[in-house]
Parts: structure tokens; sequence; C-alpha cells
């Protein structure tokens, strides 16, 4: 399973351009979880901090000279203004209860021309619909949801919208053939709307 993880998150940051954009640059990992995206974007990044409201176990494991976690608020970021020049949220304006305030956040902790990197899952996404909204109760934000709130705050975004799932206990050769079928589908336009994740960059 690991080497389907793998496969996935390697494809998955190709989606959205990549992290070495993140090169040399300070970067905040907002919701950070276990840590492992910090982790990945610290192979290129000087320094990462990840924040998560919750400490994981894996923190003390995976934590080195150029990345740290601590415990605080997307809402409240424990952080002085103009701190970052690159900032990274993945999944979790869902989860807050104001999401306006943790972009308003952002913009306060981010230097003036940051990297921004904000994804979100789609909620109209049929497979997500289910397992995720109906299931497991992630109230995710529409398509249509995302791109108003992110362009209120930082008009010169620019989106993305992919198909992206990690399926395990599949071998390698079957999880490629998905991941060629899910690009395949990010190209037919009428399909755009409900794809499974919208993602927000903004550069500058």
């Amino acid at each position: 399973m690991n080497q389907i993880l793998n496969l996935f998150k390697k494809d998955f940051y190709e989606r959205i351009g990549g992290l070495s954009p993140f090169r040399g640059m300070i970067v905040l990992d907002i919701g950070c979880g276990d840590g492992e995206d910090s982790l990945a974007i610290s192979r290129f990044a000087k320094k990462v901090t990840g924040i998560d409201v919750v400490e994981d176990k894996k923190w003390d494991k995976i934590k080195n000279r150029k990345l740290n976690f601590v415990v605080g608020d997307a809402q409240r970021l424990p952080f002085e203004k103009n701190r970052f020049n690159g900032v990274f949220l993945k999944d979790v304006l869902h989860h807050v209860t104001d999401p306006e305030r943790v972009l308003k956040e952002i913009k306060r902790v981010a230097v003036k021309g940051p990297l921004i990197i904000l994804i979100e899952g789609n909620r109209y996404n049929p497979l997500f619909y289910i397992h995720m909204t109906k299931l497991g109760g992630h109230d995710h934000l529409k398509q249509g949801q995302f791109k108003e709130l992110i362009l209120k705050y930082f008009p010169n975004a620019q989106f993305v919208h992919f198909e992206s799932h990690f399926i395990p206990f599949i071998n390698k050769s079957l999880f490629m053939l998905i991941i060629e079928v899910e690009k395949f589908v990010d190209r037919i336009d009428f399909l755009r709307p409900i794809l499974s994740y919208n993602a927000s960059i903004i550069k500058g």
C-alpha cells in the first residue's frame, strides 16, 4: 500500500504544478495533519512550519532542522505579520467555522508577493459526495463557492481542477492506469464542475 500511496502523492503534487516552486522559501503548512505534506515541501523549502489544532504522533518522527510543528488554530495563527513567503493549505477550509477568517490570517502572516497553494475537495464530485459528504459528514465547498471565496481575498488567483483518488490494495499497474484515466477526465470540459479537487495557486 505504501507504494500506491507514494504514487498517489507524486501524481497529486504534479497536478498542482509540483512542490518545487517552494524552493528556498519559508513555508507555512496550515492544517498539516500527520505532517506528510510538510515533509514533502521541506525537500525544497528553506524552512517549513506545520500547524494543526491537534498534535499528531508522527510529528516527532519526521521533524528535522528544516521542519517543525506547532499546535494552533488556522483562524488565529500564532505568528507575526509577514512571516512566510509560502503557504500551503489542503482540505482545511471546509473544517473551520469561519473560512474567511483563515484567508485573512493567511494574508496577515504572508509577505507581499507570496506563493500560496489552497486545495479543497469538491462537494459535488460523485465519489466524494457519497463517501465524504453524506457518509463522512465533510461539508466540502462547491466549486463556485471555492472560487468566489478565494477571489474575494486573492483577486489574482489562478484555478486548477482535477480528478484524483487514492485507492489502496490494488497493484501498481492498475493504479497507474487509473491515473491516466483521471488525467483524461480532467480534459473533458463538461466534467470540470464535478472533478474531485479544486485548487488555487496565488503568485505575487
